[in-house]
């Protein structure tokens, strides 16, 4: 079992994305609305209880292989253990199953307000995910899947963590880190990634060793700029195409790709990219979807021992 954690602002528009996915499902809860505009209004009571926190909204994600399911009251005693293991132990949460892809899949939104107004420390809460699902995957008998997050994620810095401390401020590089976590969750290609982190502030640079070759990434937010390879191996421009599953093309991506470093897409600069380059973008999706479809009915032709190799 994969699990992926990200710390937000809104439970609106998280809800409201879970809940808009064909076939999503509300598996399980300790709240008592069951639309995503009721919970975000339940939400926002233990919000009041502590203000001072910025980023009350947990969002994790529960995935199995493509070989194992779970019935729903299944997933939701994983998710409740989960969140216990999390140090959710009085905290309200809702689980939403998808069936949107090839493999079975949880998101759980949880408040990290407690109902005493305390809040849920996350600290080493990467290193804490990961033990909490070896311990599920032998109490449920499920297949072990290894996360590489500690090797591809550089983990923060001793200073780092004095300052969150401190002053309850993440480092530019952890905001970084998180803003890419965010952005990759869903699939998305190059060009979109890069999109959305200039609409987002975060200015872009890539390097090319040889023309139409891109090899390598940078970020800026705030005026600091850390390279991909000092966020971690998985923010480098091979990494994201690797771990965090961004589809890049060089045919189809590398000249818009330069279009956007040169003229990043923000409220102010928007109008100037022409046309034809924002429709190109928005196209991508499509024309990847066609893709993932066309490769999907090759795999189902593959003798079933050679679908298990390959999911291995």
């Amino acid at each position: 079992m994969i699990g992926k954690q990200i710390k937000g602002r809104s439970f609106s528009k998280l809800l409201n994305y879970l809940f808009g996915k064909d076939g999503a499902s509300l598996i399980g809860s300790n709240m008592e609305e069951t639309t995503p505009r009721g919970l975000a209004a339940e939400f926002r009571f233990c919000r009041q209880l502590n203000p001072r926190v910025s980023r009350s909204v947990y969002h994790a994600s529960l995935s199995l292989p493509y070989t194992e399911h779970l019935e729903n009251d299944t997933w939701h005693d994983i998710a409740q253990k989960y969140l216990q293991a999390m140090g959710f132990d009085m905290n309200q949460y809702v689980v939403v199953r998808h069936s949107d892809r090839d493999h079975d899949h949880a998101h759980i939104v949880a408040s990290r307000i407690r109902l005493d107004g305390t809040t849920v420390s996350d600290s080493w809460d990467y290193r804490r995910s990961e033990a909490a699902i070896r311990q599920l995957e032998q109490d449920y008998g499920l297949r072990s899947l290894h996360s590489n997050q500690e090797k591809i994620s550089r983990s923060p810095t001793t200073g780092e963590q004095r300052l969150l401390a401190r002053t309850g401020e993440e480092s530019i590089r952890v905001q970084l880190q998180r803003s890419l976590d965010q952005a990759t969750q869903s699939p998305v290609t190059m060009p979109q990634l890069i999109e959305q982190l200039q609409q987002n502030g975060i200015s872009i640079r890539i390097c090319d060793h040889q023309p139409g070759e891109l090899k390598g990434i940078s970020y800026e937010l705030n005026g600091i700029a850390f390279s991909g390879t000092h966020l971690g191996k998985a923010y480098t421009f091979k990494g994201l195409q690797r771990y965090r599953g961004v589809n890049y093309d060089s045919h189809r991506d590398a000249e818009l790709i330069k279009k956007l470093v040169e003229q990043p897409v923000n409220s102010s600069t928007t109008s100037e990219i022409d046309a034809d380059s924002l429709v190109q973008v928005s196209n991508i999706k499509e024309n990847q979807r066609d893709d993932n479809a066309a490769k999907h009915h090759q795999k189902s032709k593959l003798p079933k021992q050679r679908q298990r190799e390959l999911e291995l």
